[in-house]
């Protein structure tokens, strides 16, 4: 395993909001995810726009 994906694993994870283009750490924030699989969204994004985690839709 490459060494950037134990640390991303560990600590954080910054990335970039496509939404709004706030910083966040995708490990630590609840509710952010990759919307479409290759977008990130922050949690504060997610629930403003309504978009839910892929994983959490499939689940009844």
């Amino acid at each position: 395993m490459a060494e950037n994906e134990n640390n991303d694993k560990k600590g954080e994870k910054i990335e970039v909001c496509y939404t709004c283009g706030k910083e966040f750490d995708m490990n630590s924030d609840e509710g952010a995810h990759y919307h479409y699989g290759k977008y990130p969204m922050c949690g504060y994004c997610t629930n403003f726009f309504g978009f839910y985690k892929e994983d959490l839709m499939d689940k009844k």
